[in-house]
């Protein structure tokens, strides 16, 4: 049976844009759970609308929701972690320890595009992977700049980058260009990890599992396997090796005019 790891999901009560106390994150948890996850992020956005969103302030809470995790009797690991907006100063807020990485263990960062629109990270995952960190871009099929462009997403790859769906999206995708882009992101294996992106029980809620079983009917059942063993070791802080995205098939139209 595939491992369900959620590797975006908002569980920090009153942080952010998640649940707004901790009744309501409980019972995102017992959903989660219910579904079969093992192992959750348990984060909150890190950028300018929530500028008191600490490091220290966001392990605090995850803390808190883990006591009382085990308290209630909810069978589910959760590992603190920041959603950190792309910016200038991204890499010194890094390393001055003022982001907060995948599980705090200095080997992951969890970025999304900032509201102006698509950056290029190809720079910056080269600098931070000579430190050893790596980038995990989140919810990577919104940015058509990625899901779109082989070439982008292949260099993204050999800097380390791991590409995050969002499980939703991926059972249910809102067209069909989407439909057939992620299709083929799955078939090339540059669909690394899933998250349900959960934000509410009464918006957005945690579900995993459809997204599982969609990526196993389309690029098979070990390809989901890989997708929660990639994901449970990242949240506990082991390392993790992903192979390179296989090519891109050629249309017979796309090799006779090549």
């Amino acid at each position: 049976m595939t491992l369900l790891v959620d590797t975006h999901v908002h569980l920090l009560a009153g942080l952010d844009d998640g649940p707004t106390d901790t009744s309501e994150a409980l019972a995102m948890c017992r959903l989660l759970a219910e579904e079969g996850a093992t192992h959750v992020t348990a984060l909150a956005h890190q950028n300018e609308s929530y500028p008191e969103n600490t490091t220290t302030k966001l392990r605090l809470a995850a803390t808190h929701l883990a006591s009382q995790l085990k308290a209630n009797g909810v069978p589910l690991a959760v590992h603190p972690t920041g959603e950190v907006a792309l910016t200038p100063d991204l890499e010194a807020d890094f390393r001055a320890g003022r982001l907060l990485s995948i599980g705090d263990h200095g080997q992951f960062l969890l970025v999304e595009m900032p509201p102006s629109g698509f950056v290029d990270v190809r720079p910056l995952a080269g600098a931070l992977r000579r430190s050893g960190v790596r980038l995990v871009v989140a919810h990577a099929e919104r940015y058509p700049e990625l899901l779109h462009d082989p070439e982008t997403v292949d260099d993204l790859a050999a800097a380390g980058c791991l590409i995050q769906v969002t499980a939703g999206a991926l059972a249910e995708p809102p067209s069909g260009t989407v439909g057939r882009a992620l299709r083929d992101w799955a078939k090339r294996g540059v669909i690394h990890l899933l998250g349900s992106d959960g934000h509410r029980m009464t918006r957005r809620r945690p579900h995993l599992r459809a997204g599982y079983e969609a990526l196993a009917r389309c690029a098979g059942r070990a390809a989901a396997d890989r997708a929660g063993i990639w994901g449970a070791a990242i949240l506990q802080g082991l390392p993790v090796k992903v192979p390179a995205p296989a090519p891109r098939a050629r249309s017979w139209y796309s090799e006779l005019f090549r």
